[in-house]
Order: C-alpha cells, then sequence, then structure tokens
C-alpha cells in the first residue's frame, strides 16, 4: 500500500493526465484498444461536459514515491462517469475506471472505489452500474467490490 494518497474529485485539468493513463493501459492486453491522444482526450471531454459528470482522482505525493521535488501530486487511477436519472433512485453509470498498471494488485483500485462509492451515497446515488467484458480481470475485481452480474439485463450492440 502506498502512503500519502487521497481521493479527490475529477478535474478539467486532468484530462491530459488520465487520458495518457488510459491510453497506456487499455491499449494493451487484454482489451488492445486502439486510442490516439486525440480521440481519448475528446472522449473525456464529452464525459466531462455531460450533465450531471460525476469523477474521481486517486493520487499520491510525488515527492514520497518518486523522489519529484516540484511537489506536484501524481495520478495513479480514476474512475469518470454521470448520473443517471432512474424511478428507483438517481444511478452512477460508471463509464471508465483505471489504474495504473505500476499500482496493479495493491489496493489502490479497491481504494479509489470505496472513497467513490462513499461520496456517490452522499450525493444521493443509489446504485452503481458499468459494463465490462466477462472473461477480463476487471469483472473479477468488481465482484470483489460487491458489484453483481445482473441475470436479467442483456448488452446488445449493432454495428452500423
Amino acid at each position: 500500500m502506498i502512503f500519502g494518497m487521497r481521493t479527490r474529485p475529477f478535474l478539467k485539468e486532468d484530462i491530459s493526465v488520465c487520458a495518457a493513463l488510459f491510453i497506456e493501459v487499455f491499449n494493451r492486453e487484454p482489451w488492445n484498444d486502439r486510442w490516439t491522444k486525440q480521440h481519448a482526450t475528446e472522449y473525456f471531454e464529452d464525459v466531462l461536459n455531460t450533465p450531471g459528470f460525476e469523477g474521481f482522482v486517486i493520487e499520491k505525493d510525488s515527492d514520497l514515491e518518486s523522489g519529484n521535488q516540484n511537489g506536484q501530486a501524481a495520478i495513479m487511477g480514476f474512475i469518470i462517469g454521470t448520473r443517471k436519472k432512474w424511478w428507483s433512485g438517481d444511478i452512477y453509470y460508471l463509464y471508465e475506471m483505471c489504474v495504473d498498471e505500476s499500482y496493479q494488485g495493491e489496493g489502490i483500485g479497491s481504494k479509489l472505489m470505496e472513497d467513490a462509492k462513499v461520496s456517490l451515497l452522499g450525493k444521493g446515488f443509489s446504485s452503481i452500474v458499468l459494463l465490462t467484458e466477462r472473461t477480463f480481470p476487471a469483472a473479477y475485481f468488481y465482484q470483489k467490490q460487491g458489484f453483481i452480474e445482473s441475470p436479467e439485463t442483456r448488452f446488445y450492440f449493432c454495428s452500423l
């Protein structure tokens, strides 16, 4: 576990760093996406500008870990999503969660998710929904965080 870390709201100024982290993680196995800096930045800007946007960043004090003397914090991961109004209460639709590969397996993602849950509950959200590949490691992570696969819901896709 890394000491000197905190979870805070995602800010517009975080887009560049988080888009780069997103590309680094999701353009690799097992996802093998082909994000470019421009497309990732546009994606983050779209989500950030969506009504009901809520996002979280977990960062460490760079001075503590890397010897960085500029006093800036280093982003280790993030969550971005939006509020969806629903008859049973507001739902947080989690679009993306990403943790730097060098910190995976150290509890960073679990801390980020727990902090996000606490914040969302305090803002009146009733639940979190997300999509992920059934066989990817992320599915097991979400199950450990208390998420269950919905037996009633199916995801449909139509290529245009």
